[in-house]
């Protein structure tokens, strides 16, 4: 039942990175309208904006750093634990294969 569920979420994303459903979503708050992702060449942290139901890219990073400067209400321990279990992921995935 996991396998089944693990694969529906990978087949239900997307790799349009204004998409909702957007595959490498780091962390996200709905209410905010506020979330931050990996961009699909894995280069870039990117911060988007939600205006009228679509994601805006407003800022591009290499560095963690540079979020947390522009953007200091996101400077937050459950947005740092999100991109450190994110980057964990990312590697732990490169080095099985």
């Amino acid at each position: 039942m996991l396998w089944l569920i693990t694969n529906l979420v990978t087949v239900m994303s997307s790799r349009r990175e204004t998409s909702n459903n957007y595959r490498d979503i780091i962390w996200i708050n709905q209410g905010e309208g506020i979330r931050i992702i990996r961009c699909k060449d894995n280069i870039q942290f990117i911060v988007q904006l939600s205006k009228a139901s679509r994601w805006r890219s407003r800022t591009y990073s290499t560095d963690v750093a540079t979020i947390f400067r522009d953007y200091p209400a996101l400077n937050l321990p459950c947005v740092a634990e999100a991109i450190a279990s994110y980057t964990n992921k990312r590697l732990m995935q490169s080095q099985q294969g």
